[in-house]
């Protein structure tokens, strides 16, 4: 009997990593840099970074991307998409996620991939693909940059997290 439950506790406890989610990297939106000059127009709710109700000014946020495949020790790892959740109710704002590496000695940006928002009052999910070789962390740094725009408080642009696999 005592096996039994034993090895029951051992199968139940290799099976929780399967049902985790299937992200290598994950931020919730609340999470991200703001510049000290955008705290004025931004807010956090729990995961999600938003507009301050009375602001209309654009703000920009940033998220470090770190290596944790096979604990930073695989230095290219076969991620290929980015995926962002947001909400973007109006035409009269946006989200935009983009994905960008620098290389480390001669400080060259590029950007791998972006994500616009489209308006829908329901939360999104969406993503952008690219080649499962793009990233070397022995030779590039990434971030992701989510820019926030809105002309009006009546737009409710939200971002809730962003995530590579």
């Amino acid at each position: 009997m005592k096996k039994t439950l034993m090895l029951l506790a051992v199968l139940a406890l290799a099976a929780v990593p399967s049902m985790a989610q299937t992200y290598d990297w994950s931020q919730p939106g609340s999470t991200g840099n703001l510049h000290q000059s955008a705290v004025f127009n931004a807010s956090v709710t729990g995961p999600t970074l938003k507009f301050r109700s009375t602001s209309t000014a654009s703000f920009t946020a940033w998220y470090n991307v770190t290596n944790t495949v096979g604990s930073g020790t695989t230095k290219t790892p076969a991620w290929s998409n980015l995926t962002a959740a947001f909400t973007d109710d109006s035409s009269l704002g946006s989200v935009t996620i983009t994905l960008y590496e620098l290389e480390k000695c001669s400080g060259t940006t590029t950007q791998i991939c972006q994500i616009a928002s489209t308006d829908d009052p329901t939360v999104q999910c969406e993503t952008c693909n690219f080649s499962s070789s793009t990233f070397d962390f022995a030779n590039n740094s990434y971030w992701i940059e989510a820019v926030f725009a809105r002309s009006s408080t009546a737009a409710n642009e939200q971002l809730h997290s962003v995530a590579i696999d």
